[in-house]
């Protein structure tokens, strides 16, 4: 594989970005503010800084990188963090956590019908879908104003 290859900067920063997800997970257990949902949306932050950084790399040291190779690399860094996330989650409200899991049933809108793999699944296409809307807003924002010179419009 490549040194700058999508696959490779994808795998590369997805890593980074589940482990940040994971770590703040932690963090959110250990302070008591991992039942306030409001939070949870912090981790949004977390993934666009993730795929920023991965499609800033590979458009920095790719030849020529495309619009499409930008949103795939996007696209693949989110999949790559959230699938590693979700099955975190799994592991972590099957095994090492049920109370919690218990917790989430009695509060949740439609807790009656969680378990740690539809937690996990929900996690996963919930944050895929939002690194694949990331991916396109950060490569509109590449698109304009990272053009060259002579590919911008004259006013």
């Amino acid at each position: 594989m490549k040194e700058n290859s999508i696959e490779r900067t994808s795998l590369k920063y997805g890593i980074y970005t589940a482990v940040i997800l994971i770590v703040f997970f932690f963090f959110m257990k250990l302070i008591g503010l991992v039942d306030v949902y409001e939070l949870r949306m912090l981790n949004v932050v977390f993934l666009f800084a993730g795929v920023f950084m991965a499609i800033k790399k590979y458009r920095h040291s790719s030849d020529k990188p495309s619009y499409l190779s930008g949103i795939g690399v996007g696209i693949f860094t989110s999949a790559i963090a959230l699938f590693i996330f979700s099955l975190f989650i799994i592991i972590y409200l099957g095994a090492i956590d049920p109370a919690f899991m218990e917790s989430l049933k009695a509060n949740e809108y439609f807790g009656q019908y969680l378990n740690p793999y539809i937690a996990g699944a929900a996690i996963f296409l919930e944050g895929t879908l939002s690194g694949l809307l990331l991916s396109f807003i950060l490569m509109q924002y590449y698109k304009r104003s990272h053009m060259d010179e002579s590919e911008k419009p004259v006013p």
